[in-house]
């Protein structure tokens, strides 16, 4: 008997050896009639409780950022502008004989703490919080109109345009490293809203202190309307930024 007789009786009764696969190997007859060998099973897939313990493992070991001293740097960051240009800008309406001194130091206290407190509230956690700043968009401009001294000194739109361009340019820095922070949270349109009142409440501040031009016209058209843009400039500014996690 031949091999390739011995491992076609061999496949017949299902018992190849060893030896007649070898032969089959280096056969142009056999080979083509040699079954696989079995493939190893596949490894069971992971359990769901082995994946929760490694996902809380790695929740254990992974440092959390929080989210208060991102808001504090931020806060203080606001401050330290709005102090400094309006330190830069000077004084010209708080020596101003038609200054109201108590209305002024009043809404100048509110500005400067919507420029530091208002960022801290619109990072918090939470839905609310970032809700309450929005509630300012009306009150601000009016409180703007009760402590001007009612002067209309910038008779020109050329004259008056630099007092908006200042909100705007010192709104710059403060609501960029916002944003960045927002990245790290859904998007959220009141919360974007609410952080971009508080980065371009640190000019209105400073102007608050400068401006001379008292009228009504001139402080919402020229304060309080560039205040609000930026506002709203945030939101599409967010929009268009990848969000790094989803953290509500």
């Amino acid at each position: 008997m031949s091999d390739c007789d011995r491992f076609l009786d061999a496949l017949a009764s299902d018992r190849l050896e060893p030896a007649h696969r070898a032969h089959a190997q280096g056969c142009a007859v056999c080979g083509p009639l040699l079954p696989l060998e079995p493939s190893a099973a596949p490894a069971p897939p992971p359990s769901l409780e082995a994946m929760h313990r490694r996902a809380l493992e790695v929740l254990r070991t992974t440092p959390a950022r929080p989210w208060a001293r991102d808001a504090a740097w931020v806060a203080l960051l606001q401050g330290g502008v709005a102090l400094v240009v309006a330190a830069t800008l000077g004084t010209r309406n708080w020596s101003s004989p038609q200054a109201n001194h108590l209305a002024l130091a009043l809404v100048g206290a509110l500005l400067l703490a919507l420029a530091t407190v208002g960022s801290v509230l619109a990072l918090a956690p939470g839905r609310r919080r970032p809700r309450l700043l929005l509630w300012l968009v009306p009150v601000v401009p009016l409180l703007l109109v009760v402590a001007g001294n009612g002067v209309h000194t910038a008779t020109t739109m050329r004259a008056a345009m630099p007092c908006g361009v200042m909100v705007l340019l010192t709104a710059v820095v403060p609501l960029a490293v916002g944003l960045s922070l927002l990245r790290g949270m859904a998007l959220d349109r009141a919360r974007t809203a609410a952080l971009g009142l508080s980065a371009a409440a640190t000019g209105l501040f400073a102007l608050h202190w400068d401006c001379p031009d008292g009228s009504a016209l001139h402080l919402v058209g020229f304060h309080a309307l560039p205040w609000l843009a930026v506002a709203l400039l945030a939101v599409p500014l967010r929009r268009a930024l990848p969000t790094q996690s989803h953290v509500p």
